[in-house]
């Protein structure tokens, strides 16, 4: 009866030395960093693409003359935060691509708060 799973001794972990323990800490440390990576880079590209999408809609709402004069700076507004929003895939530096998404963001909501407002 006693012969079940956790009879005997309960300390039943393998020893393991400093240097695989080291190796363990580092690989874990090395997938949490790709992790982390992939992760901001899909965020960035779907705010990227939001704006994009605002800036595409807006300017299909220009093109059926939806747009009236007291709103078409919020149409352009809109339509240049998507260009910014598309800028990010040209620059490579990590700092100024956050600075470009950041006024592509700022850009589209500014814009599509005026599209509201006004119409």
């Amino acid at each position: 009866m006693s012969g079940g799973r956790g009879s005997g001794s309960r300390n039943k972990r393998r020893k393991v030395s400093d240097e695989e323990r080291a190796a363990a800490v580092q690989d874990y440390r090395e997938s949490v960093g790709r992790l982390q990576d992939t992760a901001y880079r899909n965020l960035r590209q779907t705010i990227a693409y939001a704006t994009i999408f605002v800036a595409v809609v807006a300017t299909w709402m220009l093109v059926i003359g939806q747009a009236t004069p007291t709103s078409f700076p919020w149409y352009a507004v809109s339509i240049l935060g998507g260009a910014f929003g598309l800028a990010t895939y040209f620059v490579r530096e990590p700092r100024p691509r956050l600075y470009v998404l950041a006024a592509a963001v700022v850009l589209a909501v500014v814009g599509v708060t005026g599209m509201f407002l006004t119409d």
